[in-house]
């Protein structure tokens, strides 16, 4: 993904933190989190709900909110290319083996090549969120409905939607 598409996806993100209804998503699912013994809970945002224009790749978008201090659990998306950026928390990331500072979406001092993840078909990804829970904002290139998940350990699969 070239730098304009990134900033596309950048100005989406912008759009949608504004937004009361994003608000509104991110505090229902840190409220299912608490009740979860999963490591991160998500919901779909519509795309024709972003009035911005997403590069013709992108085919969903996500919010996710990952447990504090819970690993992620390594796995990668056969199906996809993932581009993931954090809104708020702090942590670590480690994708296809190379670990690094997960910047946050607001961060001034960092450009936007180092806030965003660019996780390719079939790389290996985990996320440690520290001391907070994270809420990260992911496009990916799978419809959600195909959407697939492999897990690094067992290898199982898993679709994301439906949820549940």
């Amino acid at each position: 993904m070239d730098l304009t598409d990134l900033e596309k996806l950048h100005t989406a993100v912008a759009w949608l933190v504004q937004q009361s209804s994003f608000s509104e998503t991110v505090q229902r699912l840190k409220v299912k989190l608490n009740d979860s013994p999963e490591p991160f809970v998500w919901k779909t945002i519509a795309l024709n709900t972003i009035p911005v224009t997403l590069p013709s790749t992108i085919k969903s978008c996500w919010v996710f909110v990952l447990k504090r201090d819970v690993a992620s659990g390594s796995h990668y998306h056969p199906n996809s290319i993932q581009h993931m950026v954090a809104i708020n928390g702090n942590g670590r990331s480690i994708v296809g083996g190379v670990e690094r500072i997960i910047i946050p979406f607001a961060s001034a001092q960092h450009s936007i090549k180092e806030k965003w993840h660019i996780i390719e078909k079939e790389v290996p990804h985990e996320f440690f969120p520290e001391g907070e829970d994270m809420t990260v904002v992911s496009f990916h290139t799978s419809e959600a409905s195909e959407l697939e998940e492999v897990a690094l350990e067992s290898g199982s699969t898993r679709l994301y939607e439906p949820y549940g």
